[in-house]
């Protein structure tokens, strides 16, 4: 936010001028020539015995001295108003003083626009003030002396001429000057604005680099600490296992419940470490499956085969209903995880004497197998589904579950919805509060089934 204020400010430096800082501008500049000429006009009408001399020449004079202050004392909103119509006064002076030249009336009817194009404020001000400027002249020439009724002496007679002249030019070149400046301004600012783009686009880039390398880096050192953390982890279950077994005798008594409880602890360490790696993986796109034509039962029977144990201390029972043989396109490793994960996730959540049933059925209008995993568990919330495959996140269980529910990662279900999208598959979970949950996962069918 901070770099965007910066820049809004550093580019309305570059397109404004404080109308305090006395600075040369082409309207004033003009204006101030304007001054002088009219006061020049004063000085002649002094010579003369023309009423019409006079008045015009002093309402010029006026005029542009009011313009001259205002142009150094006001801001640029107040401008847009007062500049347009003190150049609209100035005309009518300048016309009234004129004598003979109708060209000298015309360039008095532009001034306004000219004053308010080089003032770089509303050409509808300017265009305004010229129309009030042509119905005054209107309105005047009845009312003024005529021309010939003027005595000169020769210099006086074409002095509005020229100034007339004088000041138009210089009104056309303080406007020319002043588009000149607003399109370099322009031309500047866009190539500042094309600077600050590309510097974005450079940090942009930096900061996507850093991240990648972070996620790499972050991958490596999971890996690496995972593999340091499963040596020793199953070492100690192998001992807790040699212990529980009284392989080398009895243990003393009051010990006998510690080898139990050491290898459960252990193996939820083990749970919780191969999740993290697994996520790591994933999250660094270092994951590869390769998808090949294999049977879901199989992968069905050897997790429940490898749940028997945890299910049986549990006291759930596990139903499946496999039916025919089903083959669908995915990868072999990546499924015994996922089919795994899913039957101790819902063992997990099953209170004790409870049920976790396994189906296997086949979509044929989709071209889909789906499997699903019910348990009748504790169930989830709205809010709890909502956040089902984040990392880290986990269902409120702490007053609904049953006490045996050990609390775990958060991360067994979101490995298993990446690892279903690594294979072009669908997971999603229906549940009820306090009637338990349902895993589904749809994988496409091998073209073998298709047949």
């Amino acid at each position: 936010m901070k770099n965007h204020s910066s820049l809004a400010l550093s580019l309305a430096n570059q397109t404004q001028v404080p109308p305090t800082k006395r600075t040369w501008t082409p309207i004033r500049c003009a204006t101030v020539l304007a001054c002088l000429l009219s006061a020049i006009l004063v000085v002649l009408a002094s010579f003369e015995l023309y009423t019409r001399f006079w008045f015009g020449s002093g309402l010029m004079f006026v005029a542009m001295l009011t313009g001259v202050v205002a142009l150094w004392t006001i801001n640029q909103a107040q401008q847009s108003m007062i500049i347009p119509i003190l150049w609209a006064v100035a005309a009518l002076g300048l016309w009234c003083a004129d004598a003979s030249a109708v060209g000298a009336s015309y360039s008095a009817m532009i001034w306004p626009l000219l004053g308010a194009a080089a003032a770089g404020v509303s050409l509808g001000n300017g265009l305004a003030a010229s129309l009030c400027v042509g119905v005054m002249i209107a309105l005047l020439s009845p009312a003024l002396p005529p021309p010939d009724a003027r005595s000169s002496d020769g210099l006086a007679e074409f002095s509005t001429i020229v100034v007339s002249l004088a000041i138009t030019g210089a009104m056309t070149l303080a406007t020319c000057l002043r588009v000149g400046g607003t399109i370099e301004r322009v031309r500047a600012t866009a190539q500042a604005m094309t600077q600050e783009a590309e510097r974005r686009r450079d940090l942009a880039q930096a900061e996507a680099h850093f991240i990648q390398r972070e996620s790499q880096n972050r991958a490596r050192f999971m890996a690496e600490m995972s593999h340091e953390i499963r040596t020793p982890l199953n070492a100690i279950l192998g001992f807790a296992d040699t212990m529980r077994e009284g392989v080398f005798g009895p243990l003393p008594k009051g010990y006998e419940d510690y080898p139990s409880l050491i290898h459960t602890s252990g193996s939820h360490l083990l749970d919780l470490v191969s999740d993290l790696l697994d996520m790591s993986k994933i999250e660094a796109g270092r994951y590869q499956v390769q998808l090949e034509s294999i049977r879901l039962d199989q992968f069905l029977f050897e997790a429940i085969a490898l749940s028997s144990g945890t299910a049986q201390v549990a006291g759930v029972q596990i139903r499946h209903e496999v039916g025919p043989a089903i083959e669908v396109m995915a990868d072999n490793r990546a499924m015994r995880q996922i089919a795994f994960n899913l039957i101790s996730n819902a063992i997990k959540f099953t209170p004790k004497g409870g049920l976790v049933s396994l189906r296997i059925r086949l979509d044929a209008p989709n071209g889909q197998a789906v499997i699903e995993v019910k348990d009748d568990g504790a169930g989830m919330t709205a809010a709890d589904l909502a956040r089902v495959g984040e990392p880290w996140s986990q269902g409120d269980h702490e007053e609904r579950a049953n006490s045996r529910v050990i609390r775990g990662s958060g991360l067994g279900l979101a490995v298993v919805k990446r690892l279903i999208e690594l294979q072009r598959g669908q997971f999603w979970l229906e549940s009820t509060l306090g009637q338990g949950t349902v895993a589904y996962v749809s994988l496409p069918l091998s073209t073998k089934a298709l047949r």
